[in-house]
């Protein structure tokens, strides 16, 4: 089983959940990887924010996800930060590209989860995730069973997620396994 872990991460904070989920992953015996969506102005915030640069080096030496990797998993988790409850740009420049995935039906019955983070308010992170679903809906994907995780932001998170991460992830691994 291969779960793929698509983040869109300007802080820090979906690379810092999406590594708990790595960590759970394969500690159960998930084939799982860990990628970026592309974001070619990320260096400009890095320049001007702090809390953007410390984990700048971590997020861009995450390879980007292409069509071919995406229907390689049979677990795809997508993490988005929330622009105004959407997902970003370039999350959404991601999904787009995945047309031809449509199409052909490649990512049908495929498992998924979303999560996410937003400076605005938990339900802001809800709404941009919800688009991540609808993605995944429209893609025929079966859902997992699990809450949406959605982190706040206001300071950052510290380098360890919360044990709550921890169950989350403990509970996304243990679906998909059984999923198999």
């Amino acid at each position: 089983m291969r779960a793929n872990i698509i983040i869109h991460s300007i802080s820090g904070n979906l690379y810092i959940i999406a590594n708990a989920f790595l960590e759970k992953f394969i500690e159960k015996g998930i084939d799982a990887r860990l990628y970026r969506v592309e974001d070619s102005d990320l260096h400009l915030a890095a320049n001007i924010r702090n809390d953007v640069n410390e984990y700048y080096e971590d997020i861009i030496s995450l390879p980007v996800i292409s069509n071919s990797k995406l229907i390689k998993g049979d677990a795809i988790i997508v993490g988005t930060y929330s622009m105004f409850g959407m997902p970003t740009a370039e999350m959404k420049a991601f999904l787009d590209g995945t047309w031809p995935l449509y199409e052909k039906e490649e990512l049908k019955g495929k498992l998924f989860y979303g999560f996410g983070s937003s400076s605005i308010s938990k339900e802001d992170g809800k709404n941009a995730v919800s688009g991540l679903y609808s993605w995944a809906r429209i893609q025929k994907m079966e859902y997992i069973p699990y809450t949406s995780y959605i982190h706040k932001d206001g300071v950052l998170m510290p380098n360890r997620p919360s044990s709550e991460i921890d169950d989350i992830a403990e509970s996304l691994a243990n679906a998909i396994i059984t999923a198999s």
